[in-house]
Formats: C-alpha cells, sequence, structure tokens
C-alpha cells in the first residue's frame, strides 16, 4: 500500500499530492465493505506504529466522539461485543481524519468522478440482480401479504434499505449540478439511480429523498423539480404496477412496520432500566428477549437512530449524539450562507437532512458501510472548508 506517501501527506499539510489510499478505500466501501475495512485498518496500524497519535489533537467534536465510543463499551454488560463495533467506529473516525487531512478541493472533484463510475456500475449490478431469474431474497424482507412483490435488490450492500440509502446519496449529489440538456455523468447517475431506488423498493428511502429535497428548496427552487421527479417515478411506478409500498393502509398493516413498533416498545423499557449510560455497542440482541414477547430473533439495531443511540448509550451518550448532529447542521447552514460557491454545502445540507429523516425507522446510517462512507464525506467536507479559509487568507 501507498503508506508513504500517504504519511508523508498526512504530516505535512495540503501541499503534498495525495495518495491512492483515499480513492482505494472509497472505492472498496461501495464494492466490498470488508475490504475497505481492512484497508483502513491497515492504514491505521502504519500511522499508529509511526507514532502520529491522531487522537490526541483534534477539535471538540472529535473528541466527544471519542467519548461517545468510550462509553458504548465501558458500560456494556458484552464488551467483547461493542469493542468489536468501538473498533468499527475509530477506523472511521480515522477515516475522517484520513480525508480531513490528505484531501483538497480538485483531488475531492476527481474522487466524485471515480465514484460515480463505481456507482454506476453497482447500480447495473442492482439492475442485473433483479432480472436474473435465478436471484431471491430472503422472506422478512417482503411481506407477500400486503404487496405483489417478490425481489428487492440491494446490489453490493446486502441490505435493499442501505443500498437505497446510498442511492439516495448519489442522488442528491448529482442534482447538485444537472442539466438535463447534457449527457454526463450527473444525468447517467441520476437516471440509473432513480431506477435502482424504485427497485430497492424501500420506502424509506424514497419518502427521506423527497422531503430532503424540498426542504432544500429553501435555498434552490431547483430542487422542488427534482423533488417532484422523484415523486413522479416512485409514486407512479407504484401505482402502475399495483405493488402498494406507498398505499397508506397496506403500509400500517405491513408486519415489518409493525415489527419495528414492538422494537421500539421493547427498547423504550431497555432505555427505562438503563437510562443515563444504556447498554453498549451491538448487544441489543442479548437483551430485546428479555423485554418483548414478540421480537426473539438476532436484532442488532433498533430501526431508528435515536432510539438506538439512547438504547446503547443512554442519555449521555444521546446528549453527545445530537450535539453532534446539531453542530454539524449549524455548521453547514453557516457555509452555505457565507460561502462564495455554495452548492457543496446546500448538497450537504439535503445528505444531512435525508439521514436524519430516514434515520427515524431505520438505522441504516450506523451500519458500518454507510458509516464509513459518510465519515470519508464528512473528512473531505473539513478538508474543501480549510482549504477555503487558506485561499481567503492567502488573499
Amino acid at each position: 500500500m501507498d503508506y508513504e506517501i500517504l504519511n508523508s501527506k498526512l504530516n505535512s499539510g495540503a501541499s503534498v499530492k495525495i495518495g491512492s489510499i483515499p480513492y482505494i478505500t472509497l472505492i472498496l466501501s461501495v464494492a466490498f465493505i470488508p475490504a475497505a475495512y481492512v484497508t483502513v485498518a491497515a492504514v491505521f496500524v502504519a500511522h499508529w506504529s509511526n507514532k502520529d497519535m491522531f487522537f490526541i489533537s483534534r477539535d471538540y467534536e472529535f473528541k466527544m466522539l471519542k467519548v461517545y465510543i468510550f462509553m458504548g463499551v465501558l458500560f456494556s454488560q458484552f464488551k467483547a461485543i461493542s469493542f468489536v463495533y468501538a473498533i468499527i467506529y475509530i477506523l472511521c473516525l480515522f477515516s475522517y481524519y484520513m480525508f480531513f487531512e490528505s484531501m483538497s478541493e480538485e483531488e475531492a472533484v476527481k474522487l466524485k468522478k471515480i465514484i460515480y463510475i463505481v456507482s454506476i456500475i453497482a447500480f447495473f449490478i442492482g439492475i442485473i440482480q433483479y432480472f436474473n431469474p435465478g436471484f431471491s431474497i430472503p422472506g422478512k424482507w417482503v411481506d407477500a401479504n400486503q404487496f405483489k412483490l417478490n425481489k428487492r435488490i440491494y446490489s453490493t450492500f446486502f441490505n435493499p434499505n442501505i443500498f437505497g440509502f446510498y442511492i439516495n446519496l448519489l442522488i442528491i449529489s448529482a442534482c447538485g449540478n444537472l442539466d438535463f440538456k447534457k449527457i454526463n455523468l450527473s444525468l447517467a447517475v441520476f437516471l440509473t439511480g432513480i431506477s435502482c431506488l424504485f427497485l430497492t423498493f424501500s420506502r424509506t428511502s424514497w419518502i427521506s429523498l423527497i422531503a430532503s429535497l424540498l426542504i432544500a428548496s429553501i435555498f434552490n427552487k431547483k430542487y422542488l423539480k427534482y423533488a417532484a421527479i422523484v415523486s413522479a417515478v416512485m409514486f407512479g411506478m407504484d401505482y402502475v404496477f399495483g405493488i402498494g409500498r406507498l398505499n397508506p393502509s397496506s403500509a400500517a398493516s405491513d408486519s415489518s412496520f409493525l415489527y419495528r413498533i414492538e422494537i421500539w416498545k421493547a427498547c423504550i423499557q431497555i432505555i427505562k432500566d438503563n437510562p443515563l449510560t444504556g447498554i453498549g455497542f451491538g448487544t441489543l440482541f442479548k437483551h430485546i428477549s428479555a423485554y418483548s414477547t414478540v421480537v426473539k430473533t438476532n436484532i442488532e439495531h433498533c430501526h431508528n437512530i435515536y432510539i438506538q443511540s439512547l438504547t446503547e448509550t443512554g442519555i449521555i451518550g444521546f446528549g453527545i449524539f445530537s450535539f453532534i448532529i446539531f453542530k454539524s447542521a449549524a455548521t453547514i447552514i453557516k457555509n452555505i450562507k457565507t460561502a462564495q460557491d455554495n452548492q457543496i454545502w446546500i448538497t450537504a445540507f439535503i445528505i444531512l437532512s435525508m439521514a436524519l429523516i430516514h434515520g427515524l425507522v431505520d438505522s441504516v446510517l450506523l451500519t458500518p458501510q454507510i458509516l464509513l462512507i459518510m465519515s470519508m464525506y464528512a473528512g473531505t467536507l473539513k478538508a474543501i472548508k480549510n482549504e477555503e479559509l487558506r485561499m481567503k487568507n492567502f488573499k
């Protein structure tokens, strides 16, 4: 691996050209997430052996996240399980650091083009899945009693809801500079992305994308058009094919929704018994059977990022979690108002809005694949902001 180039960059500032590690890591995070984590872990070990203690001198939010991770292990009754999750979170923090210290705006543009190409390939893999007669999915992903549906695509993302969340990220990014009169990567991502988004049949992804685009119209009215297009495709296709995923009466009696309610009820009881510090990362499946007569299978997450944070880290951890979200939103809005070219920050605002809306009924944001991708994205935003400040001071 390109450790020497990367270490040189991380230790010497933005003037040195970055190595290939960030590119490889982001591509692998889409193509095969275990390989992405192995790559990040290898770079982390190389950094640690060079005594580059990135954990020591970071900003306030970074320090709070370290406390959050520490709490998720310290108060767990099953520390081995929570420690594994803590390692994942630490590697995500390191990815944020790696991109923050090594990325520039010019390189981010190159990386965006590469990830567009990789994503289009992932989209076509999903489409091939759908039309493959031998492709099947777990029965728990579809309530056959409610919907005329036997397939949902997930491409390289292991789950339709995770894939739907990722597709939303790409569609939102493409909308930033979309021009229907020009055939380019942004248009290709938008069109193939919408097609795949429908085939995930992820209602949460559909609704969170539409809602976030509508919210974004506060800053730019063009997002009303994109919200209308996405709405027309999702609602129109759902109606034409008679699937009923967006039928309110079917959704209310869908087994997956009712199952979520049972999980939330059990989690509320768990929170009442562990209010301050929670039960620890990844240990819900060890506790939930004692709190629910319905939920007995291995449940690793709460299908709600807010309830999950409260369940795993209690009121203290949820306070940190909430502060990070509030701080991120405030920073993004400030940059929208002050940046000379604010499109990148409007895109960041839409992505954050989509993630928070999506998190109301699913915990996709906290899954290892999406969390790593979002960490790298956050690090890139931080790097671009710092570069803008350096250029402003230079002038």
